[in-house]
């Protein structure tokens, strides 16, 4: 059975939601109970810059990770949308990619750490298959080639990590935002 080009680009931001609920729900329990393994294994073989970032995530609490995660939903929304409604490819290609390559980088956290992640059971039942059946279509139906496609995963390699630390600094701004409106 072929899938349609439109349900699939559609189909992304549901599969972000999969996985995403995965991390979500299983997030904060999770780091609680791994922290200390997590630091001895990042602590010292990261840049300071890196590491003040992670220890930033960390310290996040579900509400507050939910905030950069729902950002992010909503690009992934307006990619599908662009894509699917008005024909134009790009930044739908740029987060599908990324998204696809994410999985990848649950599967190494999980190799890394060398124990069970949150994300990892839908990373490897979720985004990678996804990902391939996308991109293979994309490319069969022409919408994109192999070649073009290999660019848009090295930019997107290029924009990923200032992308989550963007989200997640968005994320935060917006989180303390509403507890300032719920608070007075």
């Amino acid at each position: 059975m072929i899938i349609d080009v439109n349900i699939l680009i559609w189909l992304f931001p549901f599969a972000f939601m999969l996985h995403d609920f995965e991390e979500l729900i299983l997030f904060e329990p999770w780091l609680k109970k791994n922290e200390s393994i997590i630091i001895g294994r990042v602590k010292n073989k990261v840049p300071a810059f890196f590491e003040k970032q992670f220890n930033s995530v960390l310290g996040k609490t579900t509400p507050q990770f939910a905030f950069p995660i729902c950002l992010i939903f909503i690009l992934t929304f307006i990619s599908s949308l662009l894509a699917a409604g008005f024909g134009k490819y790009a930044f739908f290609l740029l987060a599908s990619s990324l998204f696809f390559l994410h999985g990848f980088l649950h599967v190494g956290q999980a190799i890394l750490l060398q124990r069970y992640i949150p994300a990892l059971i839908t990373s490897v039942l979720i985004v990678i298959p996804y990902g391939l059946v996308l991109f293979w279509r994309l490319i069969v139906t022409g919408i994109v080639t192999f070649p073009e496609l290999v660019v848009y995963f090295l930019v997107s390699i290029g924009l990923g990590v200032p992308f989550i630390i963007g989200t997640h600094m968005a994320g935060e701004y917006a989180y303390k935002k509403v507890i300032d409106i719920l608070v007075g």
